[in-house]
């Protein structure tokens, strides 16, 4: 049977600017491009769409333009909004493209972090589900609750849905307290390079900068379930024991804004249809080399070009 992708995380605003490099600071640079679109946890829906699995946004959308302009989007992809209607409107992240394909981000809280204390307590999840979970939540007292009640519930009672936690850049301040109530519920964490590097410090554990595999498995022996994504170099995948690498496919990139998004949206689905996992980072690995090769947020490639090159 198949499951459904439930995303708990945060629908925002991307203005997207394309430019040579990051301005010092008082400087002033013109963008060669630019675009507003809806992103965020929307680029996890719509890759997870992409793939077609019944998804839904169970994060707060607020009263507002940009509020607006996210319920349609959503609407769009087919995505149905099972949250709550917080006050205010959606907040907006910048992101900075330059000529290396590297992303920089300026962002804001809006109402995707204003949702009550009891946002997801009407939630039923089913054990063939996936909840996708984001450190993002963590980073504001409200959404922090909420997502830990969650968690909680869903451990207590034992409800043997997936969890994929994707631990986002939030992980270096984020309280530990939350990441162990989160760790409670045994997720797949989701991290890239930097953000493993970043954890395994707060951890105090021993890892080595550029050794993906031994910072994979000193993450897992203390964590569980541990993924850690490196870009044109792959993955690698341990669950306690040694680190197994899953390779990508090369490519040239353009903007590798959305790319952890497209992977992690894409993984969740093919995990709740039954996709083995080996096969599932293989598909997720395709579909976030592939949305690099593209500029935008959102640009996660249909499961017919992720199956041609697997």
């Amino acid at each position: 049977m198949t499951g459904r992708v439930i995303h708990t995380g945060q629908v925002v605003i991307d203005l997207t600017l394309r430019i040579e490099a990051i301005p010092e600071p008082g400087g002033d640079v013109f963008a060669d491009e630019s675009s507003m679109a809806v992103g965020g946890g929307f680029n996890v829906l719509a890759a997870a769409r992409r793939m077609g699995v019944e998804t839904l946004y169970a994060g707060p959308l607020g009263e507002g333009p940009f509020a607006e302009a996210a319920r349609r989007a959503l609407e769009e992809i087919g995505v149905d909004h099972v949250g709550p209607v917080a006050p205010g409107d959606q907040g907006y992240c910048v992101a900075m493209t330059d000529a290396r394909a590297e992303r920089t981000f300026i962002s804001t809280c809006g109402a995707e972090t204003r949702g009550p204390a009891d946002a997801f307590d009407h939630l039923e999840v089913s054990g063939d589900d996936v909840v996708y979970l984001s450190s993002y939540s963590l980073a504001d007292p409200a959404s922090r609750v909420a997502l830990e009640r969650l968690a909680g519930r869903l451990t207590e009672a034992r409800a043997g849905c997936t969890a994929l936690f994707d631990v986002s850049p939030m992980v270096g301040s984020v309280p530990m307290s939350s990441l162990e109530r989160l760790g409670a519920l045994g997720p797949v964490w989701s991290l890239n390079e930097r953000e493993a590097g970043l954890l395994a410090d707060r951890l105090e554990l021993r890892a080595e900068a550029g050794d993906h595999a031994g910072v994979c498995e000193a993450l897992s022996g203390r964590l569980g379930t541990v993924l850690v994504r490196a870009g044109e170099q792959g993955s690698w995948f341990s669950d306690g024991g040694a680190a197994r690498h899953t390779p990508s496919i090369p490519v040239t990139p353009v903007d590798t804004n959305g790319a952890g998004d497209a992977h992690s949206g894409v993984l969740a689905a093919a995990l709740a249809r039954g996709v083995d996992l080996t096969t599932a980072l293989r598909w997720a690995n395709v579909a976030g080399a592939l949305t690099t090769t593209h500029f935008g947020p959102a640009t996660c490639p249909s499961e017919a070009e992720i199956r041609a090159l697997v």
